[in-house]
């Protein structure tokens, strides 16, 4: 083929791809384009609007997000963690749990623990358990929940090894609201 002849053709293929494609002011203004309504709402294939995504319902109360804390001071590393956890469903077993710690825990606990319970969403309990001695406290986001027979028992993902060394080792009392079923 001549060059004369593959001219008209790249002048009608480029037409075409201009065509397809919309004009300059279409792309910036998408009230005109062709797949948008003039409310701005995008069409579907059909050129009816699209319905707008409807918001997620909610949840019912035992899926809620738990409330978590984590205590930690140092000197308070007394005695052995605890196997398992202990409810705490209100001020009085919040203080009872306290008095079983080392001084240095105490207040803060307290203050944490009747925190943490004004929170605890409904259908769940608030448990306290020791769980970890060490020279750094871990990260209250990795505390669990699970159950060995009819206890609660929390657990928690430790700090990653460091070279600190410690004089005194912290303990760390973790809170977490679950609403695990507990015989």
């Amino acid at each position: 083929m001549h060059p004369t002849r593959l001219l008209p053709l790249a002048l009608a293929a480029t037409a075409l791809l201009v065509s397809a494609c919309g004009t300059a002011e279409e792309a910036t203004d998408p009230g005109t384009s062709p797949s948008a309504s003039p409310s701005g709402t995008p069409l579907s294939p059909t050129g009816s609007a699209k319905p707008k995504p409807q918001p997620e319902p909610s949840r019912p109360p035992s899926s809620e997000k738990p409330v978590r804390g984590l205590v930690s001071a140092g000197g308070a590393a007394e005695g052995d963690l605890e196997k398992t956890a202990t409810p705490l469903p209100d001020e009085a077993a919040i203080k009872a749990y306290a008095a079983t710690l080392g001084t240095s825990l105490q207040a803060s606990f307290t203050t944490e623990a009747t925190r943490l319970l004004a929170h605890v969403p409904a259908g769940q309990r608030l448990y306290a358990q020791t769980v970890y001695d060490g020279c750094e406290a871990p990260d209250p986001a990795t505390i669990t929940a699970g159950t060995t027979g009819d206890d609660v028992v929390l657990s928690v993902t430790p700090p990653k090894s460091t070279k600190i060394q410690c004089l005194v080792a912290e303990r760390s009392v973790a809170l977490l609201s679950t609403d695990l079923p507990v015989g």
